[in-house]
């Protein structure tokens, strides 16, 4: 019989602390967050931060209502890692089971929530500045910010989340690496760029991009595809032999498909090509966001939003736990399988993302 000094309780307190520390765009992005309990799929209303017009004193004043807006989200991510445990894992220390369970778990779930955050944002982007193949200024954060600015975006709470490679070519660029020269070395030794242009600049290697050493040629298409699939079809490459290489992928409805092998179109499509997750839902010839080069996103915290609730403890709570604080909530549940004679331990949470405002968020592509 196993050793459970180790609760649930225990274990998913820690998972909390440890999933907190990873998490990179949560913290950047506006939160909303509930201790009632939902269930996948539910649609909920949060509120908005409410707006004024600043009006001219004529004699009398014009009192404005305190309206906040409002904005619906379906909790439609579901993200879990459920690792099996020994009698010998589960009597170590949580210090010692945090190091080989717990925090390799978290750093996943983790990874989950920035792609899913950074996905939505790049493909509800309202403007797309494009990235400068090799830059030798920092023009193209400068057209961010304008864009932001004509828009009427708060300079407060602007941030901008750049992709490894987009993040190093800027950094080696005059404007920052001659600051380094004058006193300021943060871009130099630590490779932080600092505020920039009104933005706080932050490096998110979960940013939406090709995992292929060199990405393919295609740089548009449809897909069309079944619900539950794992092959789709393309149509409508940019060119009649456009390439897809493994790893390359696209975005579509918020959920990043990536594809597991190499594919070469003719006459400007491919019939079949294998992506690395079901499909969410079926498709017909749909316009997607492709994913052959990198992908960076600027946002005010009021534009894209993260939601999150607790999940139901199922039957047999004992065996189950729940530790939320801060806007997150994780769920701990203990099993064993009869048949298998193998204890498991799942860690889940449950989220919806969405675009408040797209105004508010400009990509960089």
């Amino acid at each position: 019989m196993s050793n459970t000094l180790l609760t649930p309780s225990i274990i998913a307190k820690e998972a909390l602390m440890v999933l907190e520390n990873n998490l990179v765009m949560a913290d950047l992005v506006h939160r909303d967050y509930s201790d009632e309990f939902a269930k996948v799929g539910d649609t909920i209303t949060i509120r908005k931060p409410a707006k004024f017009t600043a009006k001219n004193f004529t004699g009398h004043i014009s009192a404005q209502d305190i309206t906040e807006g409002s904005a619906t989200i379906k909790l439609d991510r579901l993200r879990d890692v459920s690792v099996n445990v020994s009698s010998k894992e589960l009597t170590l220390d949580i210090k010692d089971f945090s190091e080989q369970v717990i925090a390799p778990a978290m750093r996943a779930l983790a990874q989950a929530v920035d792609e899913d955050l950074l996905a939505v944002g790049v493909e509800g982007a309202g403007k797309t500045v494009s990235a400068t193949a090799n830059p030798t200024n920092l023009a193209d954060i400068a057209n961010i910010s304008k864009n932001l600015d004509v828009n009427k975006v708060p300079v407060d709470n602007r941030r901008l989340v750049l992709s490894p490679e987009h993040k190093y070519k800027y950094a080696l660029t005059d404007n920052l690496s001659k600051v380094s020269y004058a006193g300021d070395n943060m871009t130099l030794r630590d490779a932080l760029l600092g505020r920039v242009y009104s933005l706080d600049t932050y490096m998110d290697q979960n940013a939406p991009a090709t995992l292929a050493e060199t990405g393919g040629t295609a740089t548009t298409y449809k897909v069309t595809g079944t619900a539950g699939a794992t092959t789709v079809a393309l149509s409508d490459l940019n060119t009649t032999t456009a390439t897809i290489k493994a790893g390359d992928g696209f975005i579509y409805n918020g959920y990043v498909y990536r594809f597991t092998a190499d594919g070469t179109g003719s006459s400007s499509a491919i019939a079949s090509i294998a992506i690395d997750q079901p499909l969410m839902e079926s498709l017909s010839g749909a316009t997607v966001v492709v994913l052959g080069k990198p992908n960076s996103l600027a946002f005010h915290r009021n534009g894209l939003a993260l939601v999150t609730r607790q999940l139901e403890l199922p039957m047999g709570a004992a065996n189950a736990s729940i530790a939320s604080a801060n806007g997150l909530a994780v769920r701990v549940v203990f099993g064993y399988d009869q048949d298998t004679k193998t204890d498991t331990i799942s860690f889940d949470i449950l989220y919806g993302v969405k675009v408040l405002d797209n105004k508010m968020v400009v990509k960089l592509a």
